[in-house]
């Protein structure tokens, strides 16, 4: 059966939002399931384990403020301008979305996230 890339996305945030509030590794995969709106088999059908889960999440988050702290990055500008414009940006993004600050903050200090 062909997944869904809704699906995927939902549970992804439901865990943003889930993680950020009770924390990555207290928190029941079920109460994720529920919040995404899918059946609890239904995760582990995208994420056969919580580690996976969460690495995953990691690096869609990584990707997201990457995006973020590059887009219109001013690669001819001096070193200054390009600091500042990584800086605003990641100050930026991290305001607009706390509870992914919150949680890549959770998962870059656990032992579960692995090198890759």
């Amino acid at each position: 059966r062909q997944k869904s890339g809704d699906k995927r996305a939902a549970i992804l945030k439901a865990a943003i939002t889930e993680f950020a509030s009770r924390g990555v590794w207290t928190i029941p995969t079920s109460a994720i399931s529920r919040a995404a709106g899918i059946a609890d088999g239904t995760l582990f059908t995208y994420f056969p384990t919580k580690e996976v889960l969460a690495n995953e999440l990691y690096l869609e988050i990584k990707h997201e403020l990457a995006r973020a702290m590059f887009d219109g990055y001013p690669g001819t500008a001096d070193e200054r301008t390009q600091f500042r414009h990584v800086w605003d940006h990641y100050v930026a993004w991290g305001v607009a979305h706390r509870d992914s600050l919150k949680v890549m903050e959770q998962l870059r200090v656990s032992e579960q996230i692995t090198a890759e």
